[in-house]
Parts: structure tokens; sequence; C-alpha cells
């Protein structure tokens, strides 16, 4: 089973920071096993669309790394993740069942059947609702931001968002006024040097220079030490008021930009294999191989268990109730409270 999620309960703080102390602190085999069981809901996920019993996948392989970002955060701190997110998600505490329901669009699913599969939200766990459009959500997570900041509270906002949605206007203004305001706010870009089959490495705001290097941090995301440690700065730093981060994390894309997409039409042999081999998951379980805490034999174990869970969840998944038809229209529009009815003439 997956292990409980990552985040420090409310008014715990870390005190390591350094890469020897994380290394020695942080839980890196629970982080490997979360990581593996995203990377499996998204093998599951292509195997139901080849069988014509899903309609639409988006996979995060290869950025499973972010699920450090979890444990950086504290229980009542505010998640604003995008669509390749999984591994986080799984790790900030949304459940194999969530991801199951989520991709049928089952009536019980996070968003009762209303969103695609990939758009995590779940109000319990302080996750907002990922929406399609790229970096729609920087604007609200400022927003978020600023209101904690108004409250006088000490909890932190962390914003992903892929590289090539930075040339939207949405992810400047939230950059501005956070900055302008000092917020609390991390925003995560997660460069995997692709935008759907573009490639970003010319464009992006990073490599044009248009960025305030002094917010900036530039991070191995394929490294689950590096994430947790860097992340762990920018979050303390936003938690005692000193303002935004960006931490800009270069990763690879292991797959497709979704179950629409073709990426071998654009990717060169070469260039698949060589991102293949920097796979985190692979490196992690290597590393950890290398220092005799995990034994290859124990590994292909729990990649079995994982795979066996992953499965049973998806067909359980399968079967469970639909949305009900005429309860559509319900959590679209939220229900007037004590206001008076508009006048007939403008109803």
């Amino acid at each position: 089973m997956l292990p409980v999620r990552g985040c420090r309960p409310v008014g715990q703080t870390a005190a390591r920071t350094s890469v020897s102390e994380v290394e020695n602190s942080l839980p890196l085999l629970e982080i490997l096993r979360i990581m593996e069981t995203a990377r499996q809901c998204d093998r599951r996920e292509g195997i139901l669309l080849r069988q014509s019993r899903g309609w639409f996948s988006v996979g995060g392989m290869g950025q499973e790394a972010m699920a450090a970002l979890a444990y950086v955060l504290r229980s009542d701190d505010i998640l604003f993740p995008y669509y390749r997110d999984r591994a986080l998600c799984l790790a900030w505490g949304l459940t194999l069942e969530d991801m199951a329901l989520a991709f049928f669009a089952a009536r019980d699913s996070m968003s009762g059947g209303r969103q695609m599969p990939g758009h995590y939200g779940c109000w319990r766990r302080n996750v907002f609702s990922v929406a399609t459009p790229t970096a729609s959500q920087c604007l609200p997570a400022a927003g978020a931001a600023w209101g904690l900041k108004m409250e006088g509270a000490d909890r932190v906002v962390l914003c992903t968002v892929g590289d090539a949605a930075l040339r939207q206007g949405e992810y400047y203004e939230a950059v501005a006024f956070a900055i302008q305001e000092q917020l609390p706010l991390v925003l995560v870009v997660e460069d995997n040097f692709y935008g759907i089959s573009t490639c970003t490495d010319r464009y992006n705001p990073y490599r044009l220079g248009v960025l305030d290097m002094s917010r900036v941090s530039r991070i191995n995301g394929r490294d689950v030490v590096a994430v947790y440690e860097n992340g762990l700065q920018a979050v303390e730093r936003a938690r005692r008021g000193q303002g935004p981060t960006v931490l800009w994390c270069e990763m690879d894309r292991l797959c497709p930009h979704t179950s629409s997409d073709d990426d071998r039409v654009y990717r060169t042999e070469e260039d698949i294999r060589a991102m293949h081999e920097r796979d985190p998951i692979t490196t992690l379980a290597a590393s950890l191989i290398g220092e005799g805490v995990l034994t290859e034999e124990e590994w292909e174990a729990v990649r079995a268990e994982i795979a066996e869970e992953v499965e049973q969840a998806y067909q359980r998944g399968m079967r469970a109730a639909r949305p009900e038809v005429e309860k559509a229209s319900q959590h679209v529009y939220a229900v007037p409270q004590g206001v008076p009815p508009l006048p007939p003439a403008v109803q």
C-alpha cells in the first residue's frame, strides 16, 4: 500500500538543509515507491486506452522527482499543480483510488466526473483543481498567497507550471504581483524542453534572459535530493516573509505529450534513448541499490507489487458508478446566499 503523505504537520519545521543531512533524513525508499506508483498509473492508463476502455491520458513519466516537494510543505499549505504532477499529488496525499476514479470520470472521483484525467484537485487536501489552459493556475496561486499574507498566516502556496506555459501572460502577471507584494509563493517550472512537439530551448524566459535571476534557482529536476533541498530553501524563505522564488527544474518528458501525440515523429531515437538513461526512477533505484539500502531482488518485488496494486485499483475504478446526468449542473455555479433576486428586467 502507498505510504502516508509526506508533508509535515502544521507547526513543524525542518531543520536540515545541507545535502548530506537531506540524504540521511529524506525517506528515499518511500519517495521511490510513490514515483514508481505514478509511473505504473501512466502505464496502466496507456493499456486501458489501447483496449478502448479510456478516452484520454496525460502522463508525467520522467517528472516524478517532483514528489520530493511534498516533503517540504506543511499540511495547511496550498498546492496548485499542473497535469503532469501525478507523483507530487500522490506524495501530497491523493490516493491510488483517486487516480483510478479520475481516469474513468467516476461519480465519486475528485471532480465528480467533471474533469479530464490528469486534472487533479481536492479541496480537503488544499489542492487547487488543475485547469487545461496552461499557466492559468499562476494567477489564482498568487491570489491565494495574497490572501494568506493578509491573514497574517505563515502558510505557503506552491504552484507548478510547464516551461512552454511561461510565454503566457498569466505567469508574468503572477510573478510581478508576487514580487510587488512579497507573497509566500513558490513557482516551480518543470522544464522538459518541449511545448507539445516544439523545442522550447530558444524561446523560454530563462534562456531569453528576461527573468530576475536573483529569484531563480536552476536545478536538476531529475534528482530527488536536489529538488527537496532547493524546494525546502524556497518554501522556508517564503514562510519567513522573504517573497517568491522560481525553482527552475530541468527534466525529461519520457512519454508523448498526451495520448493524442506520438513523440517519435519529432524526437530522434538517440534523443529518446538518452532521455531514458536519465530516468529519475531508474537513477534513484540504482543509487539506493549501490548504497546497499535496497537489493535488486527487493526492487523488482516492489515494482511487481505496485503494478498489481495499480491494476486492481483501475479495475475497481472501471466498475465504479458513473455520474448521474441529472446532477451535471451541480457545483458549476455557486448557490447565492442571502442575495436578493434579480429584477425581472435583467433576468
